[in-house]
């Protein structure tokens, strides 16, 4: 009598014969493995290459809050209002110009006043200027722009008694 080939083989199969059944499951476990692998690269790279921290002392800096918050209230009392942009060129150097005016709409000269471009990805690109009256209310500063994108202007102003700040976002091409 002859064997049927329709009937499974008593035979254990031998070498990879014997996974085959199993594949499926090791497909997903492979899957995991692969995952795994990559979150744990990303992790590593995450937490080597930036401290988090762009701020020198920021416990600090963050107990300070309640006093700029009051100064800011001050500020704000006073109405000032601001007009400022920042204007390129011919030579590669860029203009800041800065129009500063009371409550009423008229022209504050005699400011001395200090502009701060901040890069808020970076600390390294920042620039100090010192602004130089122009007349009529409105103060300006050249300088060499390190790199086109979003910037943060603080304007800090002072005449006799009086300490004003501003700030705002520009985007400079």
């Amino acid at each position: 009598m002859t064997r049927s080939s329709a009937l499974p083989s008593s035979r254990p199969r031998a070498g990879i014969g014997r996974f085959l059944p199993h594949w499926a499951p090791m497909l997903f476990i492979a899957a995991f493995l692969v995952v795994i692998g990559v979150n744990g690269t990303l992790i590593f790279f995450a937490q080597d290459t930036f401290s988090g921290l762009d701020t020198q002392s920021p416990y600090e800096r963050g107990l300070d809050y309640n006093r700029t918050l009051a100064a800011e209230a001050a500020v704000a009392q006073l109405g000032w209002q601001t007009e400022a942009a920042i204007v390129g060129e011919s030579d590669g150097t860029r203009s800041l110009e800065v129009r500063i005016t009371d409550r009423d709409g008229r022209p504050l000269d005699g400011l001395k006043m200090v502009a701060y471009l901040v890069r808020p990805s970076n600390q390294g690109l920042d620039l100090t200027m010192e602004p130089r009256p122009l007349g009529d209310g409105r103060y300006g500063a050249s300088f060499v722009l390190p790199a086109p994108g979003q910037w943060e202007l603080r304007l800090v102003a002072d005449r006799d008694d009086v300490a004003w700040q501003h700030s705002e976002r520009l985007f400079v091409k």
